[in-house]
């Protein structure tokens, strides 16, 4: 990892008390406080296709508009069929791990979720979502969160990323690590081992006297050595209850998430990203090895694997997964499909009110029922997904403070 984005990610840490015992023995045996909430969103950037998410088998127009890109239905027969979930709607078959959660009341599916007047811009998409508000604001919603709740950034928030998404992003200092196990200082022995000489020597000593910041000084740079190993040694941390994580970025990021809400009391918000869902070409339908069956069977084996880990810790987590817009209602010239409007979100977690949450009911996806004639109408605005999250799961009394202006309609995904 480059030192100095290190060093800038661990500002906020040195900070924050050490409640890890640290070592992988101690890890072993050492839990979470129970009772305490986690949140995880996971954005799925490049706006994947909802509509082959969360097929509307049940809907004729979705076969006549896509007629080499659709999930076939499950009266097919097909092995690459939708698998049925209520006689309209169905699963993409790459989603087969997710039908446990789902059987299990653990999976909430909103097919229609955005927002009025949105853009089709990737950049600017990704920040109205994060931001929640479609101006710019210097705080994104769960910074905005911390804030209001007065609890500081650096206990309670981390990112599993390259950086800090907007989500947290803004006046907070919330850590990023794409990569909890490749936390060091340097990268060659004899450096670190310089490096941890030398910040061990210059703030083991007492503190000045009539320093204002002395103090504060020295705690900081004592408690930073022993907040990287711990942090490293829940990045190596071994999956449980034979839980198995695909060998990619994303599936390693899932694993060391799953450590955080098992081995860091305290913890209450974790941001992932999993990016390649911009399908303008190549995109397939259901069989398995289509460009975006690829990528839905690594999102659904990472987060069958993720609920595996945690077992009865699943209980007090909820797992958000959001993106910047859905796509076209019709596939391309290319076999794909281009950028749209609403899309498919989902909740997971014990605490979800499971099945297919419509919200003002299907928009349908005749000419008539599509927006500007190309895309699938949204059903439900995004927000009123965040203030449910808020007002029932973090427990927000007045979610107005993070959603200004914003009045939520019920969703009713969770219990």
């Amino acid at each position: 990892m480059d030192r100095r984005k290190f060093l800038r990610a661990m500002g906020g840490l040195g900070a924050a008390p050490l409640l890890w015992s640290v070592g992988l023995g101690g890890l072993r045996e050492a839990h979470a406080a129970p009772g305490g909430r986690v949140l995880v969103v996971v954005f799925l950037r490049g706006g994947w296709d909802g509509l082959n998410v969360l097929v509307p088998h049940g809907e004729d127009a979705y076969y006549r508009l896509r007629p080499g890109i659709a999930v076939p239905p499950p009266s097919s027969g097909s092995a690459d069929a939708a698998l049925d979930l209520d006689g309209f709607f169905g699963l993409h078959p790459s989603l087969a791990p997710l039908l446990p959660l789902h059987d299990q009341g653990m999976l909430a599916l909103l097919p229609a979720v955005h927002y009025a007047g949105a853009t089709r811009s990737h950049f600017q998409g990704q920040d109205i979502i994060e931001n929640a508000d479609t101006q710019p604001v210097v705080n994104g919603w769960l910074a905005r969160y911390l804030q209001a709740t007065g609890e500081a950034a650096a206990q309670k928030a981390i990112c599993l990323t390259d950086g800090v998404p907007r989500s947290l992003a803004g006046s907070l200092q919330v850590p990023a690590f794409p990569d909890l196990a490749q936390l060091t200082l340097a990268t060659g022995q004899a450096d670190r081992d310089m490096l941890r000489a030398l910040i061990e020597g210059q703030y083991g000593r007492a503190p000045l006297a009539g320093h204002p910041h002395s103090a504060r000084l020295h705690d900081t740079g004592q408690q930073m050595l022993a907040d990287l190993d711990a942090l490293r040694a829940i990045g190596q941390a071994a999956p449980a209850n034979g839980a198995a994580y695909p060998n990619t970025t994303f599936g390693r990021q899932m694993r060391q998430a799953a450590g955080l809400v098992k081995y860091r009391p305290g913890v209450e918000l974790i941001g992932l990203n999993l990016g390649g869902w911009d399908t303008h070409n190549g995109q397939g339908g259901g069989q398995a090895n289509g460009r975006m069956s690829l990528l839905l069977r690594q999102f659904a084996d990472s987060m069958a694997a993720f609920f595996t880990d945690l077992g009865g810790d699943a209980s007090r987590v909820l797992l958000l997964a959001v993106t910047e817009f859905g796509r076209t209602a019709a596939e391309n010239g290319s076999g794909g499909t281009d950028h749209g409007h609403a899309s498919t979100w989902m909740a997971m977690g014990g605490g979800v009110r499971g099945g297919i949450h419509t919200g003002a009911g299907w928009p349908g996806l005749e000419a008539h029922q599509l927006q500007e004639g190309r895309y699938l109408a949204h059903a439900t605005d995004f927000r009123s997904v965040y203030a449910e999250v808020l007002s029932r799961f973090l427990g927000v009394t007045n979610t107005s403070a993070i959603l200004p202006g914003f009045t939520p309609r019920p969703v009713g995904m969770l219990a």
